[in-house]
């Protein structure tokens, strides 16, 4: 045989060889990415629903160290594959997700002109759609000469010949529906500052006293930029605004039933904002031992946290060290967190020592009497303090707080025998059972 002839298939044997490894490696790498991205169930029942947030209906619900596929993440929630093929969004704290690693998605793109997408990896299985050559997929898994796809929000099989592997989707120019990207929103229902900056501490530009609508121009910080009839611009805190839907008139025509659907079904579920007084330069009360409010409410604080994360719920302190937080910044941290629950701690004090004893549960508006209610039982029931019952507030952490808020008055600290109770470990263990077990109760009647 002539040698440059031999020279030459040996090359080209060698060219099929890389290409054969090359190909290999990729679809192995399909593989080791499925088994990768899996997060494991931690809470004992766990919500699966249809997008990423609590506003969102329940697709099914998964048990507790189930495994789930990851294939997408917004908002602290992930988008997950189940053993149905089904495909659902999860609450990111509910899982251990230690072994997530997004930033590795695979993606393929159609080679022939037109392919069928079946239900299983099989040509008898049924056709659910149709796919054209250069449309590209998130791939999510291979299985033998198939290959699993995400189409159109549900996993769909077509053959591993009709489609290229590819490290990133192609960037493309923006759809036709997020090029339609304008937001309106009402304000005004309600007395509505509009500021100069995007801050609560900037200067009023006007108020709002009657509901308007206006076109979004821009998002900064939580704060919404919107054009005055009179043409200035000003900013309002999203948490105050309406968003209205670009199809419809009214938010309520087109979900008559939303309302319950934004309400956490389990404890599990919810987002708690833990608010414990003072710190900082601002000490609050000062017992006659020594000790501040800003201490002992710290550490309740610290420890109604950890018991509430240990049952997995999603927990947010407004301080976790001694700094000082403004009233106007605590009240932030809810809206921004669209907490289910705002629970503020405190240790009062009143001018005469030793005339006031216990706890005592404070609530501003009426539809959060029934969380003060349930709360205040428990503390009733498993605190060595007396209990003053529940009274109306007018806090500011309260008042200007849309999310549900109590506040809590766990004991006095010019009362000798509280004083002696109330800066102990057992007694703030106490207060953090007592409270969970009753925020545990509250969700599960909603």
């Amino acid at each position: 045989m002539d040698q440059s002839h031999l020279h030459s298939k040996n090359n080209r044997s060698l060219f099929i060889l890389l290409v054969t490894g090359l190909i290999v490696l990729l679809l192995g790498s399909i593989v080791a990415l499925a088994n990768e991205n899996k997060v494991t169930v931690l809470a004992s029942t766990l919500n699966v629903r249809y997008g990423p947030g609590l506003s969102h209906e329940i697709l099914t619900q998964v048990n507790e160290q189930d495994q789930l596929n990851v294939l997408g993440e917004e908002n602290e929630w992930y988008k997950v594959r189940l053993e149905s093929d089904q495909i659902g969004w999860v609450a990111s704290w509910l899982v251990e997700n230690e072994e997530v690693s997004l930033d590795n998605q695979f993606y393929g793109r159609v080679t022939s002109p037109e392919v069928n997408v079946r239900q299983f990896s099989t040509t008898d299985s049924n056709v659910i759609g149709t796919v054209r050559q250069g449309e590209e997929f998130p791939i999510l898994y291979r299985e033998d000469d198939w290959v699993q796809i995400l189409y159109d929000q549900r996993v769909a099989w077509l053959h591993a010949d009709l489609i290229a592997v590819i490290d990133q989707p192609t960037e493309r120019a923006a759809t036709e529906e997020e090029t339609d990207t304008s937001l309106k929103i009402k304000v005004g229902s309600t007395p509505t500052n509009i500021r100069y900056e995007p801050s609560t501490d900037a200067e009023i530009l006007t108020t709002l006293r009657s509901a308007e609508e206006f076109d979004v121009l821009d998002e900064k910080n939580e704060w919404y930029e919107i054009e005055l009839t009179d043409g200035s611009r000003g900013f309002v805190a999203s948490w105050v605004a309406e968003t209205i839907s670009a199809e419809t008139v009214s938010a309520e025509e087109a979900l008559p039933n939303a309302s319950a659907s934004h309400y956490a079904t389990t404890l599990a579920e919810a987002t708690i904002v833990i608010d414990p007084g003072h710190g900082g330069h601002d000490p609050g009360a000062v017992a006659s031992s020594g000790f501040s409010e800003k201490e002992v409410t710290l550490n309740t604080g610290l420890l109604l946290a950890d018991r509430l994360k240990k049952a997995g719920v999603n927990v947010i302190l407004t301080r976790s060290t001694d700094e000082y937080i403004s009233l106007n910044d605590r009240v932030y941290y809810a809206h921004q967190a669209n907490a289910d629950a705002f629970i503020s701690l405190h240790y009062d004090s009143v001018e005469e020592a030793n005339t006031v004893s216990g706890t005592t549960t404070y609530y501003y508006s009426d539809n959060e009497e029934p969380l003060a209610e349930v709360i205040n039982q428990r503390l009733a029931q498993d605190i060595r303090l007396d209990n003053n019952g529940v009274r109306h507030g007018n806090y500011q952490v309260l008042r200007q707080n849309a999310q549900p808020s109590v506040l809590l008055e766990l004991g006095y600290l010019n009362n000798d025998y509280d004083i002696s109770v109330v800066n102990t470990h057992a007694y703030q263990s106490a207060v953090a059972d007592a409270v969970y077990s009753a925020l545990d109760q509250y969700f599960s009647q909603r």
